[in-house]
């Protein structure tokens, strides 16, 4: 299937680290740039696309909400779902070795110093080049930012979806209560909403 035959408006971001910019994907073969927009280093090698070597949007806009709002919306609701960054001081020195580390983890009685993983280097790597933008995003107008209870959970803690789904659902019913009681869903009426291009589908399988 491709991107521009889907019902409703669709794209995504990658980090093009061939030209070092962001790429904004909004036609093509759906598989290929939603398997380019989550492919983390280290775990996944970049997607080829003529030429160029896609990564993870996240790297440059984990929070895109600048770019719906570009694209014509009038109210964007923003929800950050990204893990926790450990910013606790790493107390291994000036040089480490990796027998060192292999046993001061799996020996007991020892004192616990912090020497962080290569998933948790590449979790806090991802995060580097956008926190700043997450922050206008923050405060951006017509934008409501939400925060769901998340952030415990790692980034590839795919075996714990359940359970950050389940948090993430009572978490927006409660968020749409209160907006319905302040009457904010009302503000919402498709009045604000511009009509969709008329065009033609084609059948892409």
């Amino acid at each position: 299937m491709r991107i521009e035959d889907s019902w409703l408006s669709y794209f995504c971001l990658t980090t093009n680290i061939t030209h070092s910019r962001m790429e904004i994907h909004h036609r093509g073969y759906m598989w290929r740039y939603v398997r380019a927009s989550m492919s983390l280093s280290g775990y996944l090698p970049p997607l080829c696309d003529e030429g160029n070597m896609l990564l993870d949007g996240g790297y440059l806009n984990n929070l895109p909400a600048d770019i719906v709002i570009s694209k014509g919306a009038h109210t964007v609701i923003a929800v950050d779902v990204g893990s926790e960054v450990n910013i606790s001081p790493a107390t291994y020195g000036d040089a480490l070795s990796g027998w060192y580390a292999l046993l001061m983890s799996v020996l007991p009685f020892t004192k616990k110093m912090r020497i962080p993983t290569l998933a948790d280097i590449q979790s806090q790597l991802a995060y580097v080049s956008c926190v700043k933008q997450l922050e206008e995003v923050k405060q951006m107008e017509n934008c409501i930012y939400l925060r769901p209870p998340v952030a415990q959970f790692g980034t590839m803690e795919f075996n714990k979806f359940e359970e950050i789904y389940e948090a993430g659902y009572r978490y927006g019913k409660e968020i749409i209560r209160e907006w319905r009681l302040k009457g904010m869903l009302n503000a919402w009426q498709p009045k604000f909403v511009k009509p969709a291009a008329k065009h033609g589908r084609r059948n892409s399988f």
